[in-house]
């Protein structure tokens, strides 16, 4: 069930980073296709494509998780003894844990104070561009547990392609 349930979330989360691309050049097309038409663009085509942008990249960085495709030290890791890099990657992963609660903690604050600010040019409350943050850390968090889980009984973490 967590491994179905898991799995569906990230097929959401790949979905919408396509979707979010797909948007973002098809804005800044139409922001240069203006300006060479028009001698003008519109305002709020470079607002959108930045806000989504920032969802692009947190998604994708909890999407890297499963996939395990962040960078790391694996040089070192990889000459200590397997019971050592076993216990290197759960405290990697717990120090990671912290991290990401820390995301979703002050994600949620920041995301509350900032939504009587409005965004310049589409003029809605930039809270939800802020919300971005501790949903990745959620997904991060999600992704992790499932990428220790496996390491813990297959040896094996990132999901590679």
């Amino acid at each position: 069930m967590w491994n179905k349930a898991i799995r569906g979330i990230n097929r959401t989360v790949e979905n919408l980073t396509a979707l979010f691309l797909a948007a973002m050049v098809v804005l800044i097309f139409l922001q240069i296709l203006m300006r060479l038409v028009m001698a003008k663009s519109f305002s709020w085509t470079e607002e959108a494509a930045r806000y989504l942008m920032i969802w692009l990249t947190f998604l994708a960085a909890s999407y890297g998780f499963r996939r395990g495709a962040h960078v790391g030290v694996s040089v070192i890791v990889e000459r200590l003894p397997m019971r050592f890099q076993r216990w290197v990657q759960a405290v990697a992963g717990l120090v990671c844990l912290v991290f990401f609660a820390l995301l979703v903690i002050f994600g949620f604050e920041l995301m509350d104070r900032s939504m009587m600010q409005r965004s310049p040019a589409l003029n809605f409350p930039m809270g939800y561009v802020y919300s971005v943050i501790p949903i990745s850390g959620i997904l991060m968090a999600l992704n992790l547990i499932d990428v220790l889980i496996r390491t813990i009984r297959t040896g094996r973490g990132g999901e590679r392609s």
